[in-house]
């Protein structure tokens, strides 16, 4: 190594462990507090100090900080706005961050101050751009005469945005360009990868230069991280920087992977499904061309989990023997609970059945309407179920169950996290701003405290044995 090169990443090493930090995580990540400013330049007032924050689905630009530390809030102001700077200055970094998107509202995070992964309300959106979230913004060159000034920028391989209101996760492995031992650049700056809510969105991406809106025109071997405050109302938390690990390629030659995705019409898939430390066996999954899907317990009537994204990875059915015989999805997951939709409480403290015996579920198979929408049907407690759910609304999953002849004290389970909040206009924020759920109050709902956290249940009677709700993710 060169002593020029070798000052720079020593340079760079005594900014990182200067670093202000909370915490040193098992992956080796350092934590940048967010219940102050200190690890940042002084910045706009239009940065405040919150606990959480909540979003308006209905209204554009609407966030609400609400009131503690731990989470960082931008609020746009009439003027004045400033970006969030931190003072430590980095060189090749993995960083992660939650954010939360108010609707319609636009931000970024600048590496190294120059190159910008793009933060959008992309929600539902069925194409998506180098603008959109998980994109990478373009360079931008006036000399390029009109209309050919943008150039460059990526897309995100696939949209996994979820609704304004709810918190996102974002993950990012960069490497800062390099330089010879006069300055001059040898090797381009590059993200590896980005990850958004889970899903690989970027892979290998070279960046010739800084894209557009960039602090500095030059490059450098480090640089801040600059998280863009004057777009729009924007939340973010758990901020985490490190160093990445290099990846070394393997020896080994791996098996192309067999993947399904729906073209044209819904796919529908029996498999095996790891739920947890759980392989349930009697799982089918609903995947959509938009890419909206659902797995579903043919034994316990339970909604296992919705996703964005692409659908499922067979490679474990399909190869060889496929002994395993799993489906494993390979989008943005929401994992629900496994226990059944249905039960009979007899009084109101008895707690939820964690799942129904093999024998006292009959499971009459499943319907397709004209639009390939299931409706799951079962006996139990000598009661027809009929449950359809659909996954072809953009904004999430519809669920429609009847029951005909309802027994006494009967029950549906409409969720279970550690928090269920009433909002308005029979909205529900589940966990820790998870997902919304929908539903009338006409179904006169109850949200019970249980020894695991919170239960939202409705009764089910002779009067009320159809029940519609929607969960917006």
């Amino acid at each position: 190594m060169s002593v020029l090169k070798g000052c720079l990443y020593l340079i760079w090493f005594l900014a990182f462990v200067s670093l202000t930090c909370e915490s040193q995580t098992s992956e080796g990540l350092k934590t940048i507090s967010t219940s102050n400013l200190d690890a940042f330049r002084p910045t706009g007032k239009n940065w405040n100090l919150a606990s959480n924050a909540s979003a308006d689905l209905e209204t554009a630009g609407n966030l609400q900080a609400i009131p503690g530390q731990g989470t960082l809030v931008n609020l746009i102001m009439p003027n004045g706005n400033q970006d969030l700077v931190t003072r430590d200055e980095f060189g090749d970094l993995q960083l992660e961050l939650d954010f939360m998107m108010s609707l319609g509202s636009n931000s970024g995070v600048y590496l190294q101050g120059r190159y910008e992964v793009q933060l959008f309300d992309s929600w539902k959106l069925p194409r998506v751009v180098f603008s959109d979230c998980g994109g990478i913004y373009e360079r931008w060159d006036d000399a390029r005469g009109a209309g050919k000034e943008g150039f460059e920028g990526s897309p995100p391989l696939v949209n996994v945005s979820r609704a304004p209101g709810l918190w996102q996760h974002l993950r990012i492995v960069f490497r800062a360009p390099r330089f010879d031992p006069k300055g001059v650049k040898i090797a381009n700056a590059r993200i590896d990868e980005v990850y958004l809510n889970g899903v690989l969105v970027q892979t290998g991406v070279s960046l010739t230069g800084p894209t557009r809106g960039s602090m500095f025109k030059d490059e450098q071997p480090l640089g801040p991280i600059r998280i863009q405050g004057d777009h729009g109302n924007v939340a973010f938390r758990n901020i985490r920087v490190g160093v990445p690990e290099l990846v070394k390629a393997s020896d080994e030659d791996e098996d192309d992977p067999i993947l399904i995705d729906p073209k044209g019409k819904p796919y529908l898939l029996r498999s095996y499904l790891m739920h947890g430390d759980r392989k349930l066996t009697h799982v089918i999954s609903y995947g959509h061309p938009d890419k909206l899907n659902f797995s579903y317990d043919l034994k316990q009537g339970a909604l296992l989990q919705v996703w964005r994204g692409d659908f499922l990875d067979v490679t474990e059915m399909w190869h060889e023997r496929g002994e395993p015989q799993l489906a494993k999805p390979r989008g943005s997951l929401l994992v629900m609970s496994d226990a059944p939709a249905l039960a009979v409480l007899t009084e109101a403290g008895t707690a939820w059945p964690d799942s129904i015996a093999f024998d006292d579920l009959s499971n009459y198979g499943y319907t397709l309407d004209a639009d390939r929408t299931p409706t799951f049907q079962y006996g139990y407690k000598g009661m027809e179920v009929s449950d359809k759910i659909s996954g072809v609304d953009v904004k999430g999953i519809t669920r429609e169950l009847t029951i005909k002849d309802p027994v006494d004290n009967l029950y549906c389970r409409l969720a279970s996290d550690a928090s269920i909040v009433r909002t308005t206009n029979g909205q529900y924020v589940i966990g820790d701003r998870a997902y919304y759920l929908r539903l009338e109050d006409r179904y006169k709902p109850v949200i019970r405290k249980t020894a695991k956290g919170m239960e939202l249940l409705v009764p089910i009677g002779k009067q009320t044995n159809t029940l519609t709700y929607s969960l917006n993710f």
